[in-house]
């Protein structure tokens, strides 16, 4: 059911607006004379609303913003844009009219109508982040579960866990995928693997079609992960997605020393062949983008630069390069892509950069089953607060990056930590899964692909591309998006 807030004939009409108290961090104010709502955390349900001439509706279920009897059909560049893995803008909603309320964004109803404003928020006062982390942890209760994957992020919770004298567990998901490695032991804490089948947690047979929106394995993977590490232990789950990102650095931002002269012992971060001198890497770095040397941005073919310290829109860059699009679908996904870029930029040249990089990171893989440290406030603050040369520096060639939770892990004696990124469980996890059913996949795609009777794919390159062992590895995403979608839309018809 929807709240609903109008301001007639002066007077201020309203439904109990039940929707707030039973979501973590939204704030309904309600006075004689106002109504004001607004989020104070990213991760939690989301709340829609809709505004009209001294009317809003707002709720936490966006099927009850459809009219009685409709369902949601999806713009084909919205559904080639999601087989890509590119993140819709925060406020983004599939219906006409309707948006998501953000933690930037404030809605008041008053005698001057219904007012829609987007500010940063306003963050605590800054701590150090290690005491940050330490009570956003302390709020999970005396036992929980530390998601242990053996990278930076999840060891630094349990370096701070272990510190604070916290009854915390540690669990790493035993995947038994080839080349896992057990992950580094954490000094007082003793990380426990947990066997979970990495199939099951892609396995696109559970989309029924009756889901509002298109799921995607970025979003209900770590659902299921962390839905079994919890089963295991009874215990609510902490995960340390994201606090890497908000204290990480690009090397444009590092401090070069004098004269730029540490650039000359770094790794190579151009793509356009060797630099001729230290002016180009200085003219490359200060321009922040990859180019050929000489080939300024405003040149024909160049790129447009971008705010020191903004994160980058959370998508991919440039068209498609899957080769599995029609014209028609190209032209359909670019539209689309063009569209979401121009409105993550403007977004995030408005917000502080942790707070960009939370709400990105949110919208192009969630983190749903687990507490997230890296979405409390006062984390937020701590990390906003760390200056750039705190985040990373150039050392013996190469760029030191997420500082405060290396040196942290590094004090107690933690070593061996895994470098993979962020998805690399993720993608062996979809190889895996369409490797063992490429079979029966190509036949159910062979039979009928939506997309492909949409006009918007090549069924054939696809078959093609599955059918591939070495494409089917670096397209694994892709694919099993495809997979999924697939099933969504013939489920549904």
């Amino acid at each position: 059911m929807l709240g609903v807030v109008e301001m007639s004939g002066g007077v201020l009409r309203h439904t109990a607006p039940s929707v707030a108290p039973a979501v973590p961090g939204l704030r309904a104010e309600l006075t004689g004379a106002s109504f004001r709502l607004r989020r104070e955390r990213a991760h939690s349900r989301p709340v829609y609303f809709r505004a009209g001439y001294g009317r809003l509706e707002f709720g936490d279920d966006l099927a009850a913003f459809l009219p009685p009897g409709s369902k949601l059909e999806p713009e084909p560049g919205a559904l080639l844009a999601l087989m890509h893995g590119q993140a819709a803008p925060a406020d983004h909603s599939p219906l006409p009219g309707v948006r998501r309320l953000t933690l930037d964004t404030e809605v008041r109803v008053d005698a001057g109508g219904v007012t829609v404003t987007q500010s940063p928020p306003e963050l605590p006062a800054p701590r150090r982040l290690e005491d940050a982390v330490r009570d956003a942890l302390a709020r999970n209760g005396d036992d929980y579960v530390i998601g242990y994957s053996g990278g930076v992020a999840s060891a630094y919770l349990a370096v701070v866990a272990a510190g604070a004298g916290h009854r915390a567990r540690v669990v790493h998901a035993d995947l038994g995928l080839p080349g896992q490695r057990p992950p580094a032991a954490v000094p007082l804490l003793d990380p426990r693997p947990v066997r979970v089948d990495p199939c099951a947690l892609v396995d696109h047979h559970a989309v029924t079609g009756s889901e509002l929106l298109p799921p995607l394995p970025e979003f209900v993977a770590p659902r299921r992960l962390h839905a079994a590490l919890s089963g295991d232990t009874a215990l609510p789950v902490v995960s340390g997605a994201l606090l890497a990102s908000l204290v990480s650095v690009k090397l444009p931002d590092v401090p070069r020393g004098p004269r730029s002269w540490r650039l000359l012992t770094c790794e190579p971060f151009h793509l356009s062949g060797t630099l001729g001198s230290l002016a180009d890497a200085v003219e490359l770095l200060d321009n922040r983008v990859v180019y050929t040397p000489g080939r300024r941005p405003g040149s024909p073919g160049g790129t447009d630069a971008q705010r020191v310290g903004a994160p980058p829109p959370p998508s991919p860059t440039g068209g498609s390069r899957l080769g599995w699009l029609t014209e028609e679908g190209r032209q359909a996904y670019e539209t689309a892509h063009r569209g979401s870029m121009a409105v993550w930029q403007d977004r995030l040249e408005a917000l502080q950069p942790v707070v960009g990089t939370l709400l990105g990171g949110l919208e192009e893989r969630g983190a749903d089953g687990a507490s997230l440290p890296a979405a409390d406030p006062e984390v937020l603050a701590a990390a906003d607060s760390l200056p750039l040369r705190a985040r990373g520096r150039i050392r013996r060639g190469a760029l030191q990056n997420h500082l405060p939770l290396h040196r942290v892990v590094a004090a107690a004696g933690v070593d061996g930590l895994s470098r993979a990124s962020h998805g690399h469980w993720l993608r062996m996890c979809a190889a895996a899964y369409l490797h063992r059913e490429r079979r029966k996949i190509a036949a159910e795609l062979s039979g009928g692909c939506a997309l492909g009777d949409l006009g918007l794919i090549e069924p054939g390159a696809v078959l093609a591309d599955l059918q591939d062992g070495a494409a089917l590895s670096a397209k694994a995403l892709p694919l099993l998006r495809l997979v999924w979608l697939d099933r969504w839309l013939k489920e549904r018809s």
